[in-house]
């Protein structure tokens, strides 16, 4: 019994400490975010790098001015509830992105639903596609934002999914994808929200919202930083589900 105690308990003891690991990279990143991105109210970052130190105040702008503007429904709501119904659900086919699969910064990939190819050519409008940007409509938190990832080619939105497809010649879309997911973002998009027990923001207002921006060269620069520690959380959670799979396997 003993023995089986230690061996177990010693793995416990890791998994612990790997996770305190990934918590220190969560607050890090954090901290990151609220130096590298301007306070509310102020149109420079408190930490710049020095090659940007003297290229002055960032440009101000509203969250549409970020869409493609010669892509098709670069910024777009999903369905009215009547034209996505649960008879409309199936199986298999193209995924549906529900409100629950819409993390703070992660996709969460459960609650799998999915509808006919031919219900998503119908909602044509409301296809959303890998790499792009899906924001929440409604709490908890509102307007959290997420990366689509590359598991399918092509998902239908929920109702209450919003689609943004960056132009990329102007911006880097890791940056905006950042940006949206900061506390000085995030503290103006609660402001704007109704709702008292369950917060909500409609298109028109989220589309209106101001941001500041610097050059594209300085964007890129700050998402390669803050995409590098994406990445070590990245394989920090891996690593912790692994040690969790083998403890269980054990």
């Amino acid at each position: 019994q003993q023995k089986i105690a230690d061996c177990l308990f010693s793995l416990d003891e890791l998994i612990t400490a790997e996770v305190q690991k990934l918590e220190a990279y969560k607050a890090h990143k954090k901290g990151l975010m609220q130096k590298l991105f301007p306070a509310e109210g102020k149109t420079v970052p408190e930490w710049r790098f020095p090659e940007f130190r003297d290229c002055g105040e960032w440009e101000k702008i509203k969250l549409i001015d970020t869409a493609n503007k010669k892509r098709k429904w670069s910024f777009i709501g999903g369905p009215f509830g009547s034209n996505l119904k649960s008879s409309d659900y199936t199986n298999t086919g193209v995924r549906i992105i529900q409100l629950q699969n819409i993390g703070d910064a992660e996709f969460v990939d459960t609650y799998k639903i999915f509808t006919s190819e031919k219900k998503a050519d119908e909602l044509l409008s409301c296809n959303i596609y890998p790499g792009e940007i899906i924001l929440s409509k409604m709490g908890d938190p509102v307007g959290r934002v997420c990366l689509i990832p590359n598991n399918h080619s092509r998902y239908v939105m929920c109702s209450d999914g919003i689609r943004l497809v960056v132009d990329e010649n102007l911006y880097s879309k890791y940056f905006i994808y950042s940006l949206i997911n900061s506390n000085q973002f995030r503290s103006t998009i609660e402001s704007n929200s109704t709702g008292s027990t369950r917060k909500r923001i409609g298109l028109d207002v989220l589309k209106n919202l101001p941001m500041t921006v610097p050059h594209k060269p300085e964007q890129q620069k700050i998402a390669d930083c803050l995409s590098s520690v994406d990445e070590l959380i990245t394989a920090q959670s891996q690593k912790i589900e692994a040690l969790k799979a083998h403890k269980k396997g054990l």
